[in-house]
């Protein structure tokens, strides 16, 4: 939650970027990075599985042409 705030992003935000991203990459110790354009720049979350269960590990929002590949890759998928 503290990143949350720090970056001014609201529950719903972070949840659409888990749930509905607009692509999700292969980070490093098996953890996922979702994104989420929101303007000029991306919504960040990367996340882990502990058993089924997806867990957030941290969330920010950096310029997205930094980060955003835009290639429509989907490495997973937390509702399929």
């Amino acid at each position: 939650m503290g990143r949350m705030r720090r970056w001014n992003l609201g529950d719903r935000q972070v949840l659409r970027t888990l749930l509905v991203p607009e692509e999700v990459l292969r980070g490093h110790r098996n953890r996922f990075i979702a994104h989420r354009r929101a303007g000029r720049h991306v919504v960040r979350a990367i996340y882990e599985y502990e058993g089924k269960t997806p867990v957030v590990v941290t969330v920010y929002c950096p310029f997205a042409e930094r980060y955003f590949k835009g290639d429509g890759v989907y490495e997973d998928q937390i509702l399929a």
